[in-house]
């Protein structure tokens, strides 16, 4: 039975659904060559678009999608884009062998098999590489494949070029982003701060993407979506994304047990307020266990955050959890550094909505 609403694997083809404005904004930068930093709130489906977009217009351009999510060093990353590159086309193998071969000057390929799906893919051969050659013939093989149509990039995750101490990987970049105008990078990732320091006045990369901010998807639209999957109002629906605050990835999980656990039921605020129980339950011990690494100034702006969501530094609410205003201010920085809250317009907010729910259902 396919699944109407993946929350732990992208959302693609017939499980994707709203984003048309979003689609066409990102389509006109692939068509233009123009570069692009998406942003959004963490868990609101930003890989999700670019694959979806991928699909629909993979014989349109050259797309090489690259999640760096796990780099420890340099040649990880260049590994990883030149991983991006042998499986760009899906041609008989023998056939895009050949290709790469005569793109690669320096780095072999060769076939390999996944042992859980059995799919094959190729595989570049490295190790006895550096970084420079790795990287060179990279960006020397997308110029070349530019030159039969465009390509786009999108590296996803991209913030964890700033955890590689030993290189400037930002800087490297730049004089080949710079040099090639028919390739659209797309910078994303999941750490919204860490992402954007590395495009701000100063760095190397300043004024070489556009940033796009991604909003919840619209809430018409998931209504009709879900609409058509199970038996549900729009003023249940209209609650769910309340409650979720938008965040796409709870939303999709709450709908998800509603899908598999209530499909032939009329879906009502009870079903809905167990679908959420049961998620937050199955969560409870990892979310335990981060509360529990906090500091105890931690614990209380986490308390007071996932209380009251804002006036924090009022004075009814700072004597609440006896914590002064610069040890309230520091904890929550401390807090935003973890990446475990964020910020916008002076609002402070839990990245993650279950965990603020959570938080403000066990500790409260």
């Amino acid at each position: 039975m396919e699944n109407p609403f993946p929350y732990e694997t992208y959302a693609i083809n017939n499980s994707f659904f709203g984003r048309s404005q979003e689609k066409k904004k990102i389509y006109s930068f692939f068509q233009n060559s123009n570069n692009l930093v998406i942003l959004s709130k963490r868990r609101m489906g930003k890989s999700s678009l670019i694959k979806e977009l991928f699909r629909v217009h993979k014989e349109d351009f050259y797309c090489i999608y690259v999640d760096i999510f796990d780099i420890t060093s340099k040649e990880e990353f260049a590994t990883l884009l030149l991983s991006g590159l042998a499986n760009v086309e899906k041609n008989d193998l023998k056939t895009t062998i050949k290709k790469l071969s005569l793109l690669l000057k320096n780095v072999r390929v060769e076939p390999t098999i996944d042992p859980n799906t059995f799919e094959y893919s190729i595989k570049p051969i490295v190790k006895t590489l550096s970084f420079e050659e790795m990287m060179e013939d990279f960006f020397n093989s997308i110029f070349e494949l530019s030159k039969e149509k465009n390509v786009v990039l999108a590296i996803d995750e991209f913030q964890q070029i700033s955890t590689v101490k030993d290189k400037k990987i930002d800087a490297y970049l730049r004089k080949f982003i710079q040099e090639n105008k028919k390739i659209s990078y797309i910078f994303l990732g999941s750490k919204r701060h860490m992402l954007t320091d590395l495009f701000e006045y100063k760095s190397p990369l300043f004024e070489m993407a556009t940033p796009f901010e991604v909003m919840p998807i619209n809430q018409k639209d998931v209504f009709i979506y879900v609409s058509k999957h199970i038996k549900i109002s729009e003023e249940m629906v209209s609650y769910i994304y309340e409650i979720s605050d938008g965040e796409t990835k709870f939303f999709q999980h709450i709908f998800n047990i509603l899908y598999f656990e209530y499909k032939d039921k009329n879906i009502d605020k009870e079903i809905i307020d167990k679908a959420i129980e049961e998620i937050i339950n199955a969560k409870e011990s990892g979310y335990r266990v981060i509360y529990d690494t906090f500091s105890q100034n931690q614990k209380k702006a986490f308390k007071l955050l996932t209380k009251y969501g804002k006036n924090l530094f009022s004075k009814d609410v700072l004597q609440e959890q006896n914590i002064s205003k610069n040890a309230m201010n520091g904890a929550l920085k401390q807090l935003f550094t973890k990446e475990l809250i964020d910020k916008t317009d002076d609002l402070w907010f839990v990245a993650d909505r279950a965990f603020e729910l959570w938080g403000k259902r066990k500790l409260n």
